[in-house]
């Protein structure tokens, strides 16, 4: 087989590979983020600017690695800018170890495609939403669909559940601006 050929099995490879693994990788998001039987709406899944507006609010777990977000008429829900940074910082230490050959460029491909989309959020509607409490240590979301549904009720840290990582202060701060956020644009419960 001549170098052209082998070029072109390889990269032939690598896409098949890199295809899989983010299918793998989105249905797990998938999965995780929302539960498909309960038909719970996510309007999409996006990075969030660095200043919030007014009436706009972010609150964190107790160990900074989640985030809640009240941005204009959504709720958005991923890591926090210090998880990011941190995983983004253990992926640019491991790429020096993939350095050449197949191995290295499919390692630097999904490292990559990990890297640039770990900053994401899932992004709820706001009109969507028809409550949010505080219950038993976790921030619980009532949707208008009928069902009720914690954020990260699938994502474990350290162990733990992370739906059980917020304190009440920080969730009844949310809870104040959901509520606010919602007479303002007339949303009803």
């Amino acid at each position: 087989m001549d170098t052209t050929a082998r070029k072109w099995t390889g990269r032939a490879i690598q896409l098949v590979l890199g295809l899989a693994v983010l299918a793998y990788v989105g249905n797990w998001v998938r999965g995780h983020l929302m539960s498909t039987r309960d038909r719970l709406h996510v309007s999409g899944v996006s990075t969030l600017p660095d200043t919030l507006g007014p009436g706009d609010l972010r609150i964190y777990n107790a160990d900074s690695t989640l985030d809640v977000v009240l941005i204009g008429d959504k709720i958005a829900a991923g890591l926090s800018p210090k998880m990011i940074a941190k995983v983004r910082s253990d992926i640019d230490s491991s790429k020096s170890k993939h350095d050449s050959g197949l191995a290295g460029d499919f390692a630097r491909f999904v490292t990559g495609t990990v890297a640039s989309k770990i900053g994401m959020h899932a992004m709820f509607p706001l009109k969507d939403l028809k409550d949010v409490h505080y219950d038993g240590g976790k921030l619980v979301f009532d949707w208008r669909t009928g069902s009720d549904h914690t954020l990260f009720q699938t994502t474990n840290i350290n162990g733990k559940k992370a739906d059980d990582t917020f304190t009440e202060a920080e969730a009844q701060k949310l809870i104040a601006a959901v509520h606010a956020r919602q007479k303002e644009l007339g949303y009803t419960p």
